[in-house]
């Protein structure tokens, strides 16, 4: 897989994070909590390459906690091993033309080989698998004892979501792992067969343009999803697929105004008239909305029991 096939592109989001971070269940979790109070269920975001720091996730963290009145825990599976947001710098430059731009594009190279390589090394499916898997029985058992629980899965995490909604493994009494899930733009996907286990609620929002998931892998999941809901609607289960025409991979992140990297660890606004897009931002809040409205009606049918 190419450095640029993956999550890392797009711009930073110029909220400002309100939620708090505390260690839950083991994990450094970046936590939105319901206004009301009273939380309808939980959300659990398993994000992008940047993990858990990237301010982007936590503002749609805040933002599923503020229009579902969900509690939503973002929580560190990657251990501190994410890929650090400058990298978007060095893949910007690469796709830069001059005889200066390739110059400096050896630099950027070994930049990025740096970060990403360690990155897919220490996040693999067989370190990280185990850590989500972990977290999700002990929130079942705490946090979401009586609440029903979705996932959230960007890039990345959308492989881990998709496998969650497999339903192969349940808590010790019985209990789903989750309720129901939602990915957009996922990766690392095997398809179409990682499409074929789905059994549990699924909705996945997917980009026009996105070499993690062709045209092809597209329409074949989307194909799947609509047979599985004809035979399984009657069961109460049902899965949902939408294509975003125009987008590209990261747009469900990637949203809102566009300001630039400070490494003095500060953000501040920029616009670059080659990364401002409204009709990409437009696309990513749709496809927030598509995610609250997700979990919003499966968590009013769910009892968070064993199916």
């Amino acid at each position: 897989m190419s450095l640029k096939q993956c999550c890392a592109t797009g711009s930073l989001h110029t909220g400002t994070p309100t939620g708090r971070r505390t260690t839950i269940h083991g994990l450094d979790c970046y936590v939105a909590d319901a206004p009301t109070g009273s939380p309808k269920g939980i959300v659990v975001i398993i994000p992008d390459a940047f993990g858990i720091e990237l301010l982007n996730n936590q503002v749609l963290a805040e933002a599923y906690a503020k229009e579902g009145n969900f509690q939503v825990f973002l929580p560190d599976f990657m251990n501190g091993q994410v890929v650090p947001v400058e990298v978007m710098i060095s893949l910007s430059a690469m796709s830069k033309t001059g005889l200066w731009n390739q110059l400096y594009k050896f630099g950027h190279a070994v930049y990025l080989m740096r970060h990403m390589l360690p990155f897919f090394y220490s996040c693999r499916e067989a370190v990280c698998k185990p850590r989500v898997r972990a977290f999700m029985h002990a929130l079942r058992a705490n946090e979401a004892a009586n609440l029903p629980v979705g996932a959230a899965g960007f890039c990345w995490g959308g492989n881990h979501v998709t496998k969650l909604c497999w339903d192969d493994e349940k808590t010790k009494d019985g209990k789903r792992l989750v309720d129901c899930g939602f990915i957009a733009h996922p990766s690392l996907l095997t398809y179409p067969g990682d499409i074929e286990k789905v059994t549990l609620p699924l909705s996945c929002a997917a980009a026009e343009h996105d070499q993690q998931m062709s045209a092809a892998n597209a329409k074949s999941t989307e194909e799947i999803l609509v047979a599985k809901t004809a035979k399984t609607k009657d069961q109460g289960i049902e899965h949902e697929f939408v294509m975003y025409p125009g987008a590209h991979h990261g747009f469900a992140v990637w949203l809102h105004d566009i300001i630039e990297f400070d490494r003095r660890e500060t953000y501040k606004t920029q616009v670059r008239a080659d990364e401002e897009d409204k009709e990409e931002a437009a696309r990513g809040k749709e496809a927030e909305a598509q995610a609250v409205a997700w979990f919003s009606r499966w968590f009013s049918r769910s009892s968070a029991t064993s199916a």
